[in-house]
């Protein structure tokens, strides 16, 4: 019964996302068929998950999400019910992390907005090092990703997309900084580069 409401609820983005949005998505071949990996993306808009997801067609993301969004008890309800679990932001949140760890250890997608937060001020936020260390200390790719054109949803500001750059392997230790520093900025520099190349953020 679950994966028939799922089935549902995606039927319904899909036709929000591609036909009412008229979505496009680039780099889709980049996306791993199988195998865990952590998709690290721009976030400008609530309306953010729903693209992403529905751009990563047969892969399912489980979300990390600012626990802030799970107080209301329906909301909260429904976002566990699509695979999103809650973060703590501004602290180390070991619960999250070993929530993290355990869907990349299944061979799940796990779905990050390194922003920690949404920017709608058509600029790339400072990315968190939270998705580097994970990275790292889980050894799982990162594939970036970029959303263009989200911020002003459900006004649209321009053509809408999703694309996602090839995918980036971790190098170094967890526990060194400067390798954690070093993923986060080569994943930011990504996740520029391709808002810059689809019209999501001038130069």
């Amino acid at each position: 019964m679950r994966s028939f409401w799922y089935s549902v609820i995606r039927s319904i983005f899909n036709v929000i996302t591609y036909i009412w949005l008229g979505m496009k998505v680039f780099g889709r071949e980049n996306i791993p068929n199988k195998g865990a990996f952590i998709v690290a993306s721009n976030h400008a808009s609530y309306f953010d998950p729903p693209l992403l997801g529905t751009a990563m067609n047969n892969r399912l993301i489980h979300f990390m999400a600012k626990e802030e969004l799970f107080r209301n008890p329906l909301m909260g309800w429904f976002l566990r019910y699509v695979h999103t679990f809650p973060v703590r932001r501004g602290r180390l949140d070991r619960k999250a992390i070993a929530e993290a760890m355990k869907t990349l250890r299944d061979g799940h997608v796990l779905g990050i907005y390194p922003e920690g937060t949404t920017q709608n001020n058509g600029r790339l936020g400072k990315f968190h090092e939270g998705m580097a260390a994970i990275a790292l200390k889980a050894g799982v790719p990162v594939l970036p990703a970029a959303i263009a054109n989200s911020g002003r949803l459900p006004k649209k500001s321009g053509p809408v997309s999703v694309s996602f750059g090839k995918l980036i392997m971790p190098d170094g230790n967890a526990s060194d900084k400067e390798d954690i520093a070093a993923l986060t900025e080569k994943v930011r520099n990504e996740v520029a580069r391709l808002l810059y190349e689809h019209g999501g953020m001038a130069r």
